[in-house]
């Protein structure tokens, strides 16, 4: 090997390789319980960029290095002095004179983190595209919590909380669908008339919210577990989807509104 090709990989790629591993073992344990690094196109590239920049940054303090010692005294003092300034706390944003000291680094780790969030939910609302039904989402969510539970035993009592509020909601939304179609059978001939605007609203808008609360359900899963799992997770969606979803196994047995107990053999 020459000089010149051990300078290039002294002064250049080692630095660059450094700080770019480091980068990611960072982001990857950042991004534990808060969804997927490589969720998407978009998360994935923003990730690469993070990556890229923290290598530049890595050559760029390498190259540095030798002439800090040429600043002057006053210059060193007047940084550590600015370090020490009491300033106000962001909690939600990063704040500017960090985005601008970490190159940008720091705005694109937090645009990186907002495109994680997004990549959860739209993730969330494509799995849960085509339940047309509450007793499919009741179907579905329980075998859902089972599965969480399974896995995630630490997480046994926010599983429970979140499928609570999904059960309630489903309760609520087969409770109006039930009574909407009450209201439109004619009592003497039989026949359903067709449902008001407001009765349309109602079902909608209840059958909506089950939606949401079993989302919140499914996004633990998301946010908690690994891409080996959707395979999975789309079993356990077929099933519910099934037409003979009510005459399998799968079907959670009824022993009350509010209580669904898993037995377990």
């Amino acid at each position: 090997m020459t000089s010149y090709h051990h300078g290039w990989l002294a002064g250049y790629a080692l630095p660059a390789m450094l700080s770019a591993g480091l980068a990611w073992v960072g982001l990857a344990r950042h991004s534990v319980g808060k969804g997927w690094l490589l969720g998407s196109w978009r998360s994935t590239g923003l990730a690469l960029l993070v990556l890229v920049l923290t290598g530049l940054v890595g050559i760029a303090a390498g190259l540095a290095l030798p002439h800090l010692a040429k600043l002057p005294p006053v210059a060193a003092g007047l940084a550590t002095g600015v370090t020490t300034m009491p300033r106000k706390r962001q909690e939600d944003t990063t704040q500017p004179y960090l985005k601008f000291m970490t190159l940008g680094i720091a705005w694109f780790r937090e645009r990186l983190e907002y495109r994680m969030c997004l990549d959860a939910h739209s993730w969330c609302a494509r799995f849960l595209d085509g339940f047309e039904k509450s007793t499919q989402l009741r179907v579905f969510v329980h075998e859902l919590k089972n599965y969480l539970v399974d896995r995630h035993p630490t997480l046994a009592k926010t599983i429970a909380n979140l499928f609570d509020a999904a059960d309630e909601a489903m309760i609520h939304a087969l409770e109006v669908q039930t009574k909407t179609e009450e209201a439109r059978r004619d009592i003497d001939t039989g026949w359903m008339r067709e449902p008001t605007d407001e009765e349309v609203y109602q079902c909608r808008s209840a059958f909506g919210e089950a939606i949401n609360r079993c989302g919140d359900l499914l996004l633990c899963a998301y946010l908690h577990g690994r891409r080996t799992e959707q395979a999975e997770l789309g079993t356990l969606r077929a099933k519910a989807l099934a037409n003979d979803a009510f005459n399998s196994s799968s079907l959670p047995a009824q022993q009350s509104r509010f209580s669904l107990r898993r037995n377990r053999t």
